[in-house]
């Protein structure tokens, strides 16, 4: 059983996509660029935050643009925001098992802070990064390394866990040396990237949904004992 579960935040605890969307949308209608639907298949790097991306998507005018879809955002999207199936009770059975939680996301700090409060205000993280928490984002392993900084264990994919829903999460888990759990079966990632990370050592886990991993985390702990 893990000491520690590191935890994705859009789209892995918590239903972000269709705030993320509608404020993009916006922002890219008010400065007369293509639509999302063609802005996503053209320019949008999903190996990359959301941040990282205004400058594929609006050039020289990035960092306006942002103010205006963080804006936006604040007021109209944490609305639209909601737990993932089954996050509650997830995050619920952890802490009686004393496992530390954590989460370290690409999000805008501000943002990810509320919707965390909004979505879980009875669960206590340990520490909560968004993005620039640390030089290098996801799927660079400095976050993970900040949010443990504290922990008198060692780093491993015995004692922590990744749980995400890109790639950018495996791959952050893989290069912290920590165990990668991937939710939603990775409906959006290349299926010979899974089929591979599952033959690596430790190997990828793939789950549906958090019930699933609620299952599996028993019987970890009915083997250790």
């Amino acid at each position: 059983m893990p000491k520690a579960i590191i935890f994705d935040w859009d789209q892995t605890l918590a239903h972000t996509d269709t705030a993320i969307i509608d404020s993009l949308k916006y922002t890219l209608k008010k400065y007369g660029k293509e639509p999302w639907n063609v802005v996503k298949t053209k320019y949008h790097d999903i190996k990359k935050p959301i941040k990282d991306n205004f400058l594929n998507f609006f050039g020289n005018k990035a960092k306006e643009a942002y103010q205006d879809y963080l804006e936006n955002y604040n007021q109209n999207g944490f609305s639209k925001v909601y737990p993932t199936e089954h996050a509650v009770d997830f995050l619920y059975l952890c802490q009686q098992k004393n496992i530390s939680l954590y989460i370290v996301s690409s999000k805008e700090p501000s943002l990810l802070q509320k919707e965390v409060r909004q979505c879980f205000p009875d669960i206590d993280f340990s520490q909560i990064l968004g993005y620039g928490a640390t030089s290098q984002n996801k799927p660079a392993p400095d976050p993970v390394f900040k949010a443990l900084e504290n922990i008198s264990y060692p780093i491993n994919s015995h004692n922590v866990w990744l749980i995400g829903d890109s790639q950018q999460d495996i791959d952050c888990a893989y290069n912290a040396n920590i165990l990668p759990i991937l939710l939603g079966n990775g409906n959006l990632m290349e299926k010979n990237y899974i089929k591979e990370h599952q033959q690596k050592e430790p190997p990828l886990l793939v789950f549906k949904n958090f019930k699933e991993i609620s299952a599996y985390l028993e019987t970890t702990e009915t083997l250790k004992s």
